[in-house]
């Protein structure tokens, strides 16, 4: 296996574990209430994004058309081959810990709402009609 493919595949797979480490720190701040440590890790999210799409057109470019998965089953390299199956799992922990995020963040903003309507006093004022009952 060429060296230069080695090197994407492990620079790929240490942003993904420095994503993954955001994502827990991200989780840590939802639960806290921390607002501004969540748009700090937020922005830093944004640019490792940016950083592991750069590394994926590398790889993409260096293979071209060929099955990414079969070269790597194809190799004689026992290591990238473990360091491809630790991707996996990465990648895999990685959509979990953001679905549980992206959950969290939906059921407080969604308490934040209700909390929002029962504080806020309605802005139409409630009148009686003919039969005696309150239209809004």
């Amino acid at each position: 296996m060429n060296a230069e493919l080695k090197l994407i595949v492990f620079e790929e797979k240490n942003i993904l574990q420095e994503l993954l480490e955001l994502l827990d720190n991200q989780y840590k701040a939802i639960i806290d209430k921390e607002i501004m440590l969540l748009e700090n890790i937020t922005t830093k999210i944004e640019s490792i994004g940016k950083k592991l799409a750069t590394v994926e057109i590398k790889r993409r470019n260096f293979i071209k058309d060929e099955d990414f998965k079969s070269i790597i089953e194809n190799s004689e390299d026992d290591h990238i081959k473990s360091v491809y199956g630790e991707i996996k799992v990465l990648l895999n922990n990685l959509e979990l810990q953001k679905d549980t995020n992206n959950t969290l963040i939906k059921q407080q903003l969604f308490f934040t709402n209700k909390m929002i309507k029962v504080i806020k006093p309605s802005k139409s004022v409630g009148t009686y009609n003919s039969y005696g009952k309150i239209s809004r």
